[in-house]
């Protein structure tokens, strides 16, 4: 675990990482369910938690809010904010995950990026750790694993809604 607290924009913190994955769906796709709340509550999410309250305002300065619920109905909000959008191609955006009284615990940059390669996509997504607050711990801890559950996700979202075969 991690216990540094600070900024770290200009340096590495040991919780950056870097994923990447081959999706079978068409960018434009891709693009449209990694920007819409109606697609976004139905994936963006590390099992067994939930997304709800999602509203997304798709321009540089807009906001993508959404509010995470475990099972036991304990909930979890997160705002971020778009830095860059290049439509089909990439997303920057600041996130963060806010404690009760709405102060951001951490701040994350996340930079998505996909590559059109017919009727799969590419998608790299790094995380780069901004800002750390206490009690972020427990979130930064399991955010490279709360990353890969929420694209397994993405991935079997696509296949079962969008699968032609």
């Amino acid at each position: 675990m991690s216990n540094d607290i600070g900024y770290f924009e200009n340096k590495t913190h040991p919780k950056d990482f870097t994923l990447k994955r081959t999706i079978q769906a068409p960018r434009k796709l891709v693009f449209e369910c990694l920007t819409t709340p109606e697609h976004l509550v139905c994936f963006w999410a590390p099992k067994p938690l939930t997304t709800h309250d999602c509203k997304v305002d798709l321009r540089p300065g807009g906001k993508w809010t959404y509010t995470f619920r475990s099972p036991e109905g304990q909930e979890y909000r997160a705002q971020h904010v778009y830095r860059e959008i290049e439509s089909f191609q990439k997303l920057i955006m600041d996130g963060s995950g806010l404690g009760l009284d709405d102060k951001a615990l951490f701040t994350i940059r996340q930079t998505i990026l996909l590559q059109d390669k017919g009727l799969v996509t590419e998608l790299k997504i790094d995380i780069k750790v901004l800002e750390v607050h206490p009690g972020s711990e427990p979130y930064l801890e399991g955010a490279y694993q709360g990353f890969n559950m929420t694209l397994d996700n993405f991935q079997a979202y696509l296949v079962s809604r969008f699968s032609t075969s």
